[in-house]
């Protein structure tokens, strides 16, 4: 095998900067390899952006037909005459970007790729194969099962089953079957509430959409008490929180301004990080104090990062402390959590069968790269626990950005690919119990509750087609938190 360039994305980014793309009104990408090469493009234009599938050659470039194959229809959103940059990584003989040209008469079509023949070459100087930043090894590329379409199909009876029916949110399944029936919306002394789903086998039911805490201590004081009043006035009754996020500052201020006039309405998680169980208690007593509380409705063994992390706090007695404290009441419902490594939440999964409730990454992306829904979600399923999901818009990674909280300048995949509402939808679509939202600010939270009340579950084709939009994408860029 020929030796191959190494390019990163930083040296990629900068010679993009520096080159004079002219105007177009649409980037219509060669996927996989073109996939974020035409993102990059898009966002540096303002132009929308398109991913088309198609196979020709190998990640050796090596061609698997005669001709290029389109592996799906080409729709393109333009009037004819429409100015289209058609972006792909590598072209070496063009025969890729002619067979898509043909199907674009009628546009005003450039090409541009990063290496090789087209209109516009943004590193004509190579000769040599090249070591794209986005293309994992084959040990870094997730575990997908084979019959991942079919799981995922599965999904949305599964899903229809944990939703309670609600006037005017009509469910279908995946042939257009009615899945509810007419019902009152439910309400309390704050309000109506919005839609709520089963809670696994607890026999409670929780709101579709919840408060997380981890931002909650990213704001400022006023701003995180109007999110909190936004939340319960929007109908949501399900606040999530941790020992750890802020140092203790999120759940203060659950403490001054969630649990003093609401806590009779409010459904309250807290998680705790501690590897033994005199650290474990110390952290429920801490937490039970700052946030105002006697009890917590779900307590958590928080952040669980590997096997052999599952094994250690069992051994040092956490799960015992976690069992304990439901036991004698300051805690209803117990259960665990983590974004690293799936394998940790298979490891918990076998160790026990003592708690109710999973929280995991749950979002378009995720099958496709060392994937929670793939791996842990059936199993959840089978032992009816209550799935949570989180990192919906991966923590910032949707928005280019490779460190928790924060959007950045690597690849988006919102707006570039797929847009919020698309990515909520996924996530709701699938048999989750809620959908913990890390709002940055009241806002953006009040956009989430509108969304969520005017939710329709998609149906197979579209989930699929919002997996493979986004499938170009480098997992180690958008779910950087996963190892």
């Amino acid at each position: 095998m020929a030796i191959k360039q190494p390019l990163s994305l930083t040296i990629i980014q900068q010679r993009l900067d520096s080159y004079p793309i002219p105007h177009a009104d649409l980037v219509i990408g060669i996927g996989r390899g073109g996939a974020i090469p035409a993102q990059m493009v898009a966002q540096k234009i303002g132009a929308k952006l398109l991913v088309v599938r198609v196979n020709f050659r190998d990640d050796e470039n090596n061609p698997q037909r005669e001709m290029p194959v389109f592996l799906e229809d080409l729709m393109v959103p333009m009037e004819k005459g429409s100015k289209i940059f058609l972006v792909d990584d590598v072209s070496v003989t063009g025969k890729t970007l002619e067979t898509v040209k043909e199907k674009l008469k009628g546009f005003e079509v450039i090409t541009l790729v990063f290496k090789g023949k087209a209109d516009h070459v943004l590193f004509p100087e190579i000769n040599t194969c090249v070591d794209w930043p986005w293309k994992a090894p084959e040990n870094q590329i997730s575990e997908v099962p084979k019959d991942r379409r079919a799981f995922l199909k599965s999904l949305a009876g599964l899903t229809a089953g944990i939703m309670l029916p609600i006037t005017g949110m009509p469910l279908t399944d995946d042939f257009g079957n009615s899945l509810s029936t007419k019902n009152t919306p439910e309400k309390d002394r704050l309000g109506e509430l919005l839609p709520k789903r089963k809670f696994g086998k607890t026999g409670i039911s929780v709101t579709m959409l919840g408060l997380g805490g981890a931002h909650i201590a990213q704001m400022s004081e006023k701003e995180a008490q109007k999110t909190i009043e936004i939340a319960l006035a929007g109908g949501v009754r399900f606040f999530d929180n941790a020992e750890s996020y802020g140092n203790g500052l999120s759940e203060k201020r659950y403490g001054m301004f969630l649990t003093p006039k609401y806590r009779d309405v409010a459904f309250i998680q807290s998680k705790s990080t501690a590897r033994d169980g005199k650290t474990m208690r110390d952290h429920l007593e801490g937490t039970l104090k700052k946030m105002n509380t006697d009890y917590l409705d779900l307590w958590f063994i928080h952040a669980v990062g590997s096997p052999s992390d599952v094994d250690s706090r069992i051994k040092n007695g956490v799960l015992d402390v976690v069992l304990e404290a439901q036991k004698s009441g300051k805690v209803k419902y117990v259960g665990f959590s983590g974004h690293a490594d799936y394998k940790a939440h298979q490891r918990m999964l076998e160790r026990t069968d003592a708690l109710q409730v999973c929280q995991m990454p749950i979002n378009a992306f995720d099958p496709n790269y060392k994937s929670f829904i793939n791996n842990v979600l059936p199993q959840l399923i089978k032992k009816e626990m209550a799935p949570i999901a989180m990192k919906t818009l991966a923590n910032g990674g949707f928005f280019g950005g490779t460190s928790h909280f924060n959007h950045g300048d690597k690849p988006r995949i919102v707006p570039n690919a797929i847009s919020v509402e698309e990515a909520l939808y996924f996530s709701w679509s699938l048999p989750i119990s809620v959908l913990v939202t890390g709002a940055d600010n009241a806002e953006m939270l009040q956009e989430k509750i509108d969304m969520a009340r005017k939710f329709k579950a998609l149906d197979e084709k579209k989930r699929m087609a919002l997996v493979e939009k986004v499938a170009g994408f480098d997992g180690r860029l958008v779910e950087f938190y996963k190892v």
